[in-house]
């Protein structure tokens, strides 16, 4: 996986490990994919909580843009258009 300085930067702050992200990545509660920014989202149950990771594909590799921890993850996505995938 490949994150951008702001990914690697938020999971620091957010205390949000690589292997949390990689869980989200490939067993996550929810995926949308988000139109304006052409990022997978993908939302993970957390201790009550939902981990967000965007990320994209490119070529064989995964880049993940950013990561947090809300327990807002069903406003968060009726506010973004989306195509369920």
């Amino acid at each position: 996986m490949k994150y951008t300085k702001q990914a690697k930067t938020r999971a620091a702050e957010r205390g949000i490990t690589e292997d949390m992200i990689l869980e989200a990545i490939l067993q996550p509660s929810q995926t949308y994919y988000d139109l304006s920014t052409g990022a997978t989202i993908a939302f993970k149950k957390l201790n009550g909580k939902h981990l967000l990771v965007a990320y994209s594909r490119e070529d064989k590799e995964i880049r993940i843009v950013t990561t947090f921890i809300t327990s807002n993850a069903e406003e968060i996505i009726d506010r973004k258009p989306k195509s369920k995938t």
